[in-house]
């Protein structure tokens, strides 16, 4: 079955030209050979719709993976404070008062960038493997490492030298 071309080239059925919505970078699906392989073939306004779907939540998983950072971080130090020790009581901290605190949470901070982008990695390669749109979650995926690394060189020198960090 072939499509006519309409006066500028364009398929007359817009809802089979999915390279306007740059999905020309997709992975291509196999051509079908018999009437089973057609039949199975998904509605090219249901892939559209898909597509469409995977560039929204690229877009969330991003925003959500910074914004679940700082309050995951923010809640973590909330709770090493409550928690006390003894570097707040001798006045040598006001956050992490203890060297157990000091240890956990900056491992605790470091969680959600770090599954964040794991996240995006493995959801990147299933739109890939489902020919669906990939590109926004390779997007994602390079906006999520340099948030990742900027918490692990910031936050985990203070497991690694302690309360010491601060008064350098």
């Amino acid at each position: 079955m072939s499509w006519a071309r309409g006066n500028e080239g364009q398929l007359e059925h817009p809802e089979n030209d999915l390279t306007a919505e740059a999905d020309f970078a997709n992975k291509l699906r196999p051509e079908p050979h018999n009437f089973d392989d057609i039949v199975d073939y998904p509605d090219p306004a249901v892939v559209l719709y898909r597509n469409q779907q995977s560039t929204k939540q690229a877009i969330w998983w991003t925003i959500g993976t910074i914004v679940l950072s700082l309050c995951n971080a923010g809640l973590g130090l909330i709770l090493a404070r409550l928690i006390g020790g003894p570097y707040c009581i001798s006045g040598e901290a006001s956050w992490l008062c203890s060297r157990s605190a000091e240890i956990w949470w900056p491992l605790w901070a470091c969680l959600i960038p770090v599954l964040g982008l794991s996240g995006c990695a493995v959801i990147m390669l299933r739109k890939l493997k489902a020919y669906l749109r990939w590109r926004p979650w390779m997007g994602a995926f390079w906006v999520l490492v340099p948030h990742a690394m900027i918490w692990m060189i910031t936050v985990l020198q203070i497991a690694i030298i302690g309360h010491d960090v601060f008064n350098r």
